[in-house]
Order: C-alpha cells, then structure tokens, then sequence
C-alpha cells in the first residue's frame, strides 16, 4: 500500500476498528452468530454483490489504461463465483434470495454506481475502500475462529490470498492519484455506509 491508499485508511483508523469489532464480525467468529442474522446478511448482500456488478461494468468504462482495465477485470470475474455461493448457501438454508433488499442496501448500491460520474479518482477510491473493508473483516474473522465453522466458504472467498492480492491492486490505482478531497470523502462515505450496513444485518 502506497502513500494515498495508506493516508485514507489512516484517517479512519477509528471507523476501521468499529468495523473490525462489530459485533457481526465478532459473532460470526466465535460462532454465536444467530441463523436468522446470517441469513438476513445473506439476502442483503447478495443484492449488494448483484448491484456491485454494474457498478464495476460502468466503472471499467472509465478505466484510464489496460492495465487498470485488467484489475478490473478479474474483480468482475470473481463475482461470478461468489453468487455461486450465495446461491448454493441459500438453497441449502431455504432463503429465497428474491426478496426486496432494505433502502439502505439500494442506497448504498446507488451510490456505488453514482460515483462513476465524479470520475475515475473518486471511483477507484471508493471501490477501493469496499474491498479493503470488506478483506480486513473477513480476515478477521479468519484469525479468529476455527476450521470447524460453517462459515469456511465465505470466509475464504474475502480473506484468500488471491482477494489480498487484488485488494493491494486496487491500492495501487488510487497510489496513482494525489489525494483530494472528494476522494476522502468517498472513503468516508464508504465506511459510514458499511458500518450502518453491519447495524442493519445484525439487527
């Protein structure tokens, strides 16, 4: 991590350890976490996920080399496999993933999408932060729980090696970028969304 990437997760060190000591994060690691929450986070996020799609689709199209283009790409790629897993976990628990997501699902989706017209920096900031808050909790709670959880795949798909990878890639675009503003607030707003959306779940 570079030093733009690294001046924006430092200026929300304090969002990041509520992120990292939510108590979904650490329900799901000592395996207290009640079915009906996952479940709940289930159908929530697979929407997020379904909507996230489009917002990297859209994104690529403002990609400013092939190189960005290609970090991209492979973020699209992984999504493939991962509503795979949401589909068979949700088949095998009997959630129907058809259900109308929470206002504050949508509205973080659209936010998502409505980044792509401030342009390329804010974008690439914003969709950075997503992943690395989504790679530091889940790798949390790989470090915390054991190999018996039922959880394995989940936690697999966002703390794997390849993820942190891509996670660094994505540090690496917005290093290319001189800090502004709007980047920081895109950051920010990204946090704040994934905190409420942790709330949400965990009810």
């Amino acid at each position: 991590m570079g030093e733009t990437a690294q001046e924006l997760v430092n200026g929300q060190s304090s969002a990041w350890q509520r992120i990292l000591a939510h108590p979904f994060v650490l329900r799901t690691s000592d395996g207290s976490l009640p079915r009906e929450t996952f479940d709940r986070w289930l159908t929530e996020d697979y929407y997020f996920v379904r909507s996230f799609q489009v917002y990297l689709r859209e994104l690529s199209s403002i990609a400013p080399d092939d190189e960005a283009r290609a970090v991209l790409a492979n973020g699209i790629a992984a999504l493939v496999p991962e509503l795979a897993l949401f589909e068979k976990a949700a088949a095998e628990r009997g959630i129907d993933l058809a259900v109308e997501p929470s206002l504050l699902n949508v509205g973080y989706s659209a936010y998502l999408l409505g980044t792509v017209r401030e342009g390329w920096p804010v974008a690439i900031t914003v969709l950075y932060a997503v992943e690395k808050a989504y790679y530091d909790a889940w790798a949390s709670v790989r470090d915390r729980t054991g190999p018996e959880t039922p959880y394995a795949g989940f936690i697999a798909n966002w703390s794997s090696p390849e993820f942190a990878a891509y996670v660094d890639e994505l540090a690496a675009l917005v290093d290319r970028e001189a800090l502004t503003p709007a980047m920081e607030l895109g950051f920010d707003r990204v946090v704040r969304f994934e905190l409420a959306f942790w709330d949400l779940v965990h009810g």
